[in-house]
């Protein structure tokens, strides 16, 4: 993977330096673009993870009996 530096100037996105010799016509691109302030790290990640489960509200202390199905304490 090589990652190359640009910016959008309003119509297009424009590299902020020229294409390494090594990349070929025709190899396939992903452009993300990123904006301060706009969205966090950790939005995306909650984003992308969907929905939190919804858990018994002893889970923290019988853990162990919803996962490996022990004995309640």
């Amino acid at each position: 993977m090589t990652i190359l530096q640009g910016h959008y100037d309003g119509e297009r996105i424009v590299l902020d330096e020229p294409v390494p010799a090594q990349i070929v016509v025709g190899a396939r691109a992903k452009i993300y673009i990123e904006q301060d302030g706009v969205e966090s790290v950790l939005d995306r990640i909650e984003k992308l993870a969907g929905p939190a489960p919804e858990l018994p509200p002893d889970f923290s202390e019988q853990h162990e009996h919803y996962v490996k199905g022990s004995p309640r304490r």
